[in-house]
């Protein structure tokens, strides 16, 4: 789950460059976004009981050959992995959680899924810190299924009132370059938007929005898609299943994988569904009640059959471990067992040296 923490509102929330015309948003056929054979499944462990430090780890799809990817420095949680669409990389976000008294730090990287050739793609404003005015948090990334752009979310300004002045969905280069904001682009914002994944197509994105300030209704969560080519938004899924927390497109393209309950009450459980990316088709697929057991955020597999889902308990305590089902939500099977929480799973392909 993403909110493993106490943060600051605006935070626990989420947590200059071109014209929109410019990017390059080309459609290609609709298929599986990163068409391949079922690969290695990159998922976020904490390391420490408190959840202070966490790391990216993959692992075959029967948790085998698990292996470590990022180390990362005491303090900082590795999060939210995203494998590239040829399966050799994978975006992800480095969050300082206790990393000092001064230290705000949100930031992306990109690794081999080796480990190798670390590279940090976004770098604040130099003497500017996340959650300052000049400054930015950047986080939840996602690749474009040409691999050649990653959509991400940006906070922006000072927090004011618990509530940062900016937070929407931008997207760059795959070297860090072009940054240009598609989401919430006047100030002050009207919804924190993250989350984003693309559109197996690459002409629209679907994202989580959180409604602040004089949105309505108060407090809103919902999944929204954006037309990268138009600028249009349109709201995917009802206010009342407060859905979102990394939402997956499914392979062809039709429908829209989500879990239910974002930041709800503990006592009502976090369930997965899925829904057309029209808002047509609502259809739920695990069915846990009383918030003993929560679902939470999930991924298709390549070939569209399976899906992949953190899910809490699972060995005892508070902790989380990573589950495979069938795509209908049938024949769930445990594939991590320990006793630390593992989140965040994203399914790749199969790379050709795997």
């Amino acid at each position: 789950m993403r909110r493993t923490f106490m943060l600051p509102m605006w935070k626990r929330l989420v947590v200059a460059g071109l014209t929109i015309g410019a990017l390059a948003f080309s459609a290609v056929p609709v298929q599986a976004t990163f068409p391949d054979d079922n690969g290695r499944i990159a998922f976020r462990r904490f390391l420490n009981e408190d959840r202070t430090t966490g790391a990216v780890f993959t692992m075959r799809p029967n948790g085998a050959h698990e292996r470590q990817v990022t180390i990362p420095p005491e303090g900082y949680v590795d999060r939210n992995p995203d494998v590239s669409p040829d399966g050799k990389r994978i975006v992800f976000e480095r969050e300082g959680v206790d990393c000092g008294p001064d230290c705000s730090y949100d930031e992306i990287f990109v690794v081999d899924v080796n480990g190798r050739h670390l590279t940090q793609l976004t770098h604040n404003v130099a003497g500017k810190v996340c959650g300052e005015a000049g400054g930015f948090c950047n986080g939840s990334p996602a690749w474009s299924p040409d691999g050649k752009l990653i959509a991400f979310r940006r906070a922006s300004g000072p927090v004011v009132d618990d509530l940062i002045q900016n937070q929407g969905i931008s997207v760059m280069n795959a070297d860090g370059s072009a940054i240009h904001p598609v989401t919430q682009t006047g100030e002050p914002a009207q919804g924190e938007d993250t989350d984003p994944q693309w559109s197996p197509d690459g002409t629209q994105i679907v994202f989580q929005r959180f409604n602040v300030r004089a949105a309505v209704p108060q407090d809103g969560i919902a999944l929204w898609i954006i037309d990268l080519p138009t600028g249009h938004e349109h709201r995917v899924t009802p206010y009342d299943l407060s859905g979102g927390d990394t939402p997956d497109w499914s392979p062809d393209g039709r429908r829209i994988l989500f879990h239910s309950n974002v930041d709800g009450p503990p006592d009502v459980s976090a369930n997965l569904y899925t829904i057309r990316p029209d808002g047509t088709g609502l259809h739920q697929l695990t069915f846990a009640q009383g918030g003993v057991l929560q679902y939470l955020g999930s991924s298709y597999s390549p070939d569209g059959t399976k899906i992949v889902v953190g899910r809490r308990p699972a060995t005892g305590g508070v902790n989380a471990d990573i589950y495979v089902m069938h795509a209908d939500g049938t024949h769930i099977k445990q594939v991590t067992r320990t006793q630390l929480y593992d989140s965040y799973p994203d399914w790749g392909p199969a790379p050709d040296d795997d």
